[in-house]
């Protein structure tokens, strides 16, 4: 009687009588003893830009300053066969492989092959690669090493072509990335092999094409299928086809470029 006097009293009759009964069930869990966030609250502004739904990064940060040992703004910069930039700083690593030898010009028709015989190389990594150091061996005593003032530059993912002549009128129309001449290396029609040698010693990649299997088709290039890059499938003469399209003074290949097979 006294508790609805005091209803009555107050007036709180009928919202003593709108309340519903909670029916959950009861909280069960354990209680929370850990200690009570005292740390300030953060004033700062609220980050609007866009959500970042891309993949996470998990390489090392870019170094693109003139600090960094590798910058592709530093001409002097280039890593040396074999090594990669890796948060700006050559990391070397295992070179063979890291070049293919894609294409070989030996037997010309639209110029004499003294000055048009030229090999084409691809570089397998994302890092451009310095070629000054690499040594290339022909058969017998057939040798010449890359060298220069400047970089000798090679693409992340790209091609580079060694050629005879620099000359387009002798080469034929080819942009040549290094003139090795024809009296260092001379590209034999029937049967030869071309090696490529880090600085250190040790074998990038070689091809060794014989007098018969292979494509031999004079004014057409020898070139290595285009889903094959790699230096231990180049070995064998399935691997290769006669390169086209026609280009420059009418031979036909892709120096520089992937290889067509036709």
């Amino acid at each position: 009687d006294g508790i609805r006097d005091l209803v009555r009293s107050r007036g709180l009759g009928d919202v003593y009588k709108r309340q519903p009964l909670d029916t959950g069930p009861r909280d069960t869990g354990p209680l929370d003893t850990g200690p009570r966030d005292t740390g300030p609250l953060d004033t700062g502004p609220r980050d609007t830009g866009p959500v970042d739904t891309g993949p996470r990064d998990t390489g090392p940060p870019p170094c693109v300053g003139p600090q960094c040992p590798c910058a592709p703004t530093t001409p002097a910069g280039w890593c040396a066969i074999g090594a990669a930039c890796m948060g700006g700083t050559c990391v070397v690593g295992p070179t063979a492989g890291s070049l293919v030898i894609t294409e070989i010009m030996n037997d010309t028709v639209a110029v004499a092959d003294l000055g048009g015989e030229w090999f084409e190389v691809y570089n397998r990594v994302e890092t451009p690669v310095d070629l000054r150091g690499l040594r290339v061996r022909g058969n017998g005593t057939e040798m010449f090493e890359v060298t220069g003032a400047n970089p000798v530059v090679v693409a992340g993912r790209g091609y580079a072509v060694l050629g005879a002549s620099g000359e387009t009128a002798a080469n034929g129309g080819v942009g040549v990335t290094y003139v090795y001449g024809s009296a260092a290396m001379n590209l034999s029609n029937s049967s030869d092999a071309i090696t490529l040698v880090a600085a250190d010693g040790s074998t990038i990649d070689t091809v060794a094409y014989p007098a018969s299997g292979w494509p031999e088709t004079m004014g057409r290039s020898k070139a290595l299928r285009p889903a094959i890059l790699d230096a231990t499938m180049n070995d064998v003469a399935a691997a290769w086809c006669p390169g086209g399209p026609a280009f420059g003074a009418g031979d036909f290949g892709t120096p520089g470029a992937a290889n067509v097979c036709q």
